[in-house]
């Protein structure tokens, strides 16, 4: 289960950064903190309850510089949706700092062999005790690094969880509504779950060093299970909502828009939609639908419209899928029927076939525009066409009578 558990989430963590992150690149760092945690997990397994020398060799040390970088991570997604923003500042890259401490003293042990390396994992399989005296760091003792990971890891979850906390108390009228309590809610349980968790480790660390592995074993298998399991179920509802990673958009301002003066307090949930400050961001994606018709192009992707709106990719992923009410490929796939029946109807291009009708309404192949058209319209282009003509004909032969 502890293995599934870690697996599952290691899963996640990069179909998250691969589907995710040229809609919201702050993905990037949320999914790098998920990916972390499930590589310290499955270290802790191959440490404690696996049988193979071979992949804890490869776990153990390797990866203890780059559990440094979790609470970075962590802190910089907060910070990306609150600014709105991937891009870190100069002064953010200070916060890389103990990563590189810990990396400059792991590089001794990076330059063992790996048989030696199979040989400290043979010993700590054989006797989980030997975890106190495996030493992979010449600058830390195995128990410094212990705490100082957990340590930190905390001082920025607090951090972090202070600044989302500081950002709640009044909405601001550039950030839509249902997404700010979407991501907000979700945040709420990820930090608190992690605090938890957090304070129960810090107290089994505590633990392991005073007294020895064995004798936290049984404690350390559960906090683990538990942990495993709610993180588990926590990045798997952002693959059941999606824009939770949205984050918080904030629109800018246009010279058009006229700003309101001294605005009046509101709670989130006073809010209509109708407020929403993304309405003429939306007004703006269907305009340059209807007169540039993009999605006439086969290549067409969210990313050619946010270039073209020059808007931030996830402000247009929120309004086609909270405004719109749908997805981006659903949205372009609606456009192309509407357009390819427009050519149907039209006597101008009653010479084309159905196959060239597909080719001129965007679809990439014969196949894509006949299932497309079946799931739209509930028949093939070909049946269309045919009681297209079974009506027109119909439609004669009473003209003909009424004559």
């Amino acid at each position: 289960m502890f293995l599934f558990n870690s697996l599952l989430s290691l899963f996640i963590s990069v179909i998250l950064v691969i589907y995710n992150w040229k809609e919201n690149k702050n993905t990037i760092y949320l999914g790098g903190f998920l990916f972390l945690i499930s590589i310290y997990s499955l270290t802790h397994y191959f440490s404690v309850f696996g049988n193979s020398a071979f992949w804890l060799a490869i776990f153990y040390g390797n990866f203890s510089p780059f559990m440094m970088l979790a609470g970075p991570l962590l802190y910089f997604y907060v910070l990306g949706i609150i600014r709105d923003t991937y891009i870190l500042k100069p002064t953010d890259f200070l916060h890389f700092i103990p990563a590189a401490i810990v990396f400059v003293g792991n590089i001794p042990y990076y330059l063992t062999p790996f048989s030696e390396k199979m040989e400290i994992a043979q010993r700590i399989l054989n006797d989980i005790d030997q975890l106190k005296f495996a030493r992979v760091n010449f600058i830390f003792p195995i128990s410094a690094n212990y705490i100082l990971r957990i340590s930190l890891l905390m001082i920025y979850t607090l951090i972090s969880y202070y600044r989302i906390w500081k950002y709640r108390p009044q909405l601001k009228k550039s950030i839509p509504t249902q997404q700010y309590l979407l991501t907000y809610r979700w945040l709420n349980m990820f930090f608190i779950t992690l605090i938890i968790l957090l304070i129960a480790f810090g107290m089994i660390t505590i633990d392991f060093i005073e007294k020895t592995p064995k004798e936290t074993y049984n404690t350390l298998n559960l906090i683990h299970n538990l942990g495993g399991i709610m993180f588990l179920l926590l990045s798997v509802s952002l693959l059941i909502f999606p824009q939770i990673l949205y984050g918080f958009p904030t629109y800018k301002e246009t010279s058009e828009r006229p700003k309101e003066k001294n605005p009046t307090p509101q709670s989130l949930e006073d809010i209509d939609e109708e407020d929403n400050p993304f309405l003429e961001l939306r007004d703006q994606i269907n305009v340059y639908l209807a007169e540039e018709k993009p999605y006439l192009n086969p290549d067409f992707s969210i990313g050619d419209l946010a270039a073209a709106l020059k808007a931030p990719q996830h402000h247009i992923s929120y309004c086609i899928r909270v405004l719109f009410k749908q997805s981006f490929p659903k949205l372009k796939t609606s456009l192309r029927i509407q357009y390819a029946i427009q050519l149907m109807n039209s006597a101008e291009f009653e010479h084309l076939s159905i196959e060239g009708i597909g080719q001129m309404a965007g679809f990439s192949s014969r196949s894509s525009f006949y299932s497309a058209f079946q799931a739209e319209i509930g028949c093939s282009p070909g049946e269309y066409l045919e009681k297209r003509e079974e009506l027109g004909a119909k439609s004669e032969e009473m003209s003909s009578g009424n004559d």
